[in-house]
């Protein structure tokens, strides 16, 4: 992968992101509102398409925004909401600027290895590689993938589990 760099204007706050790494930053907004975030170290041919919003809003408004967004959504769309969120998509999605290995239809079927041996992409897989990405390194593809170990709650992880799951393969345990 290359290096990308969030960078929010409005709050003067930049952090490179190094392929491998996992990076942090922490800043505290002064006033709300809808604020742009851009990726300010070009890093391929989308690299225009890699921006968003930040919004600040009251505690009280964000409370309750907070209690709408789990309303009447499963596991799966919690996990591919989280997906996004967490920037999986930027790698494994469809249009995904990295080379990474797709995840779709792969709960439950054969996954080969740099170490040229095979394992079923069962739960157990899939939290590993994302606790513990190094682990089984799938074969034709560098070891970038940070680990999420730490930064993300159990009921996260399962979010994440049951939407690579729901996005199709053999739909069994894997074994």
């Amino acid at each position: 992968d290359v290096i990308h760099s969030f960078f929010v204007p409005a709050f003067r706050v930049k952090q490179d992101a190094v392929p491998g790494r996992s990076t942090r930053v922490w800043f505290t907004p002064t006033r709300e509102g809808r604020f742009r975030l851009f990726c300010a170290e070009y890093c391929g041919t989308q690299h225009s398409a890699m921006g968003g919003w930040i919004v600040v809003m009251k505690p009280e408004d964000f409370t309750g925004w907070l209690a709408r967004q789990g309303e009447s959504t499963s596991l799966a769309e919690q996990g591919a909401a989280l997906f996004r969120a967490l920037g999986c998509s930027g790698c494994h999605g469809p249009s995904g600027q990295v080379r990474a290995p797709s995840l779709d239809g792969l709960f439950g079927r054969p996954v080969p290895l740099e170490s040229r041996q095979t394992v079923i992409a069962n739960e157990a897989y899939i939290r590993d590689s994302i606790l513990m990405p190094q682990k089984q390194i799938v074969a034709g593809y560098a070891p970038v993938m940070p680990s999420f170990d730490g930064l993300i709650e159990e009921s996260e992880l399962q979010m994440l589990v049951a939407y690579i799951r729901s996005m199709g393969g053999s739909g069994g345990d894997g074994g």
